[in-house]
C-alpha cells in the first residue's frame, strides 16, 4: 500500500471520531438548559422586560425550539464558519476563538518544552537502563518511573515549588519563580505585553517575541518562568516514555539480527545505536505522540497553580465561572488535539516501519 493511500485511509477514519466528538460537546451544551447557552448574551442592564425580549430573541437565533437535529445542523454550520460562542470569566471575555488564540501558545509552548525535556531524559535513561538490567542503574530508574506515574501531578507541583521556588529546603535553591510568564518588573515601558493576562505579541508564545522585540532580559525570563511548570508536566512523561523505552529495548535486544551484529564483531555502542535503539524507538513514537497530546490536555491543574496564562487556566476560570463557551470550545480544542496526534503518530508509525502501511 502507498503512503498517499495509507494517509487517506487513515484521514478518513478520523471523519466518524470528528463527528462523534461534536456530537458530545453539543449534547453536553444542551444538557445545562437554555439559560446556559444564552446566558453570555444577555445584557444584564436591561430591565426585566428588554431581557425577556432578548431571551426571545437568542433563543429565535439560535433555534433551540427547533428539533434537536436541526439544532444540531445549525452547530455545526456555526462551528465550520469560525462562530463558537462567548465566554465570560475573570480573565477574559469575548469569542471563544479570540480567547483560543491569545492563551493556546502559550500551552504548546509549556508543552513543546515539558516534551522536549522529556524526550531528552527518558529515551537515553530507557536505553541504558535495558543495556544494564537488573544493574543499579537499572532499579534506580525503574523506581523513578514508578513514582513518576504514582505521584499526583498537583503534589509534585508543590514539591518543586517548596524546593526551587521558596526558601523553606534552602536559601541557595530559592532560585525559580512560581507564577506568571515574566517578571514584573520587566514590564515598564513595554507596550507588547499585556500584563494583567501575561499575553505577549504578535504571536503570543512570549520567547519567540522576546527575541522578535529584541529584549534579552524578558526571554531569559520567560525561560525562568516555564521550567517548573515544565519540569512538573515532563515527569510524569519521563516514567511513561523511559518504561516504554526500555521494555522495547530489551525486547529488540534479544533479537536475531543483533546477536548476528554482535557475532560478527561489531562494537557494542554501534550495535546499540544504530541497530536496537532505531527499531526499539517504535512503540515509543506512539506512546510520545499521544503523550504530547495529553501534555496539551492536561495542563489545566498545572497551569491553574503556577497562575500560567494558557489554554488550562482560561479552562479552570471558564469551569469556575460555570462559563458554557468556554468549556466547550477547550473541550472541542483539546479534542481535535488528541485526534490530530493521533494521526501523526500513525503516520511516523508508517514512516519508521513499512510493514504497517502494507499490512504487514
Amino acid at each position: 500500500m502507498k503512503m498517499t493511500t495509507y494517509l487517506i485511509r487513515r484521514i478518513l477514519i478520523l471523519i466518524p471520531t470528528l463527528i462523534g466528538l461534536t456530537i458530545i460537546v453539543f449534547l453536553l451544551t444542551r444538557a445545562g438548559g437554555i439559560n446556559m447557552i444564552i446566558s453570555p448574551y444577555l445584557n444584564p442592564r436591561l430591565s426585566a422586560q428588554q431581557q425577556a425580549l432578548e431571551k426571545a430573541q437568542l433563543i429565535k437565533q439560535f433555534h433551540l425550539n427547533d428539533p434537536i437535529w436541526v439544532q444540531y445542523f445549525y452547530y455545526i454550520y456555526a462551528l465550520l464558519q469560525g462562530n463558537w460562542g462567548l465566554t465570560k470569566t475573570d480573565i477574559f471575555t469575548g469569542p471563544v476563538t479570540t480567547a483560543i488564540a491569545l492563551f493556546m501558545p502559550n500551552t504548546i509552548q509549556l508543552a513543546i518544552v515539558a516534551y522536549i525535556i522529556a524526550m531528552i531524559i527518558a529515551i537515553p535513561a530507557g536505553t541504558a537502563s535495558a543495556v544494564r538490567k537488573n544493574s543499579f542503574f537499572d532499579q534506580l530508574t525503574r523506581f523513578i518511573a514508578f513514582v513518576g506515574i504514582s505521584l499526583p501531578v498537583f503534589w509534585l507541583a508543590e514539591i518543586l515549588i517548596e524546593l526551587f521556588a521558596t526558601p523553606t529546603v534552602s536559601p541557595s535553591l530559592d532560585i525559580l519563580p512560581i507564577s506568571g510568564t515574566v517578571d514584573p518588573n520587566l514590564l515598564q515601558g513595554v507596550n507588547w505585553i499585556n500584563p494583567s493576562l501575561g499575553i505577549s505579541y504578535p504571536t503570543h508564545i512570549l520567547m519567540i517575541d522576546a527575541l522578535i522585540h529584541g529584549n534579552i532580559l524578558i526571554f531569559i525570563s520567560a525561560i525562568r518562568h516555564v521550567i517548573l511548570p515544565a519540569a512538573t508536566l515532563a515527569f510524569t512523561s519521563i516514567a511513561g516514555i523511559m518504561r516504554y523505552m526500555r521494555a522495547s529495548m530489551m525486547e529488540t535486544l534479544n533479537q536475531d539480527y543483533v546477536r548476528t551484529a554482535r557475532a560478527k564483531g561489531v562494537p557494542e555502542k554501534i550495535v546499540i545505536k544504530k541497530h536496537a535503539r532505531r527499531n526499539a524507538l517504535i512503540p515509543v513514537v506512539t506512546v510520545s505522540g499521544l503523550l504530547f497530546a495529553g501534555l496539551l490536555g492536561g495542563v489545566v491543574v498545572i497551569e491553574e497553580i503556577f497562575n500560567y496564562p494558557g489554554m488550562g487556566y482560561w479552562t479552570y476560570w471558564a469551569m469556575y465561572s460555570m462559563d458554557a463557551g468556554g468549556i466547550m470550545g477547550s473541550t472541542i480544542v483539546f479534542g481535535l488535539i488528541l485526534v490530530t496526534a493521533n494521526l501523526v503518530v500513525d503516520i511516523l508509525y508508517a514512516l519508521i516501519d513499512p510493514r504497517i502501511r502494507l499490512g504487514e
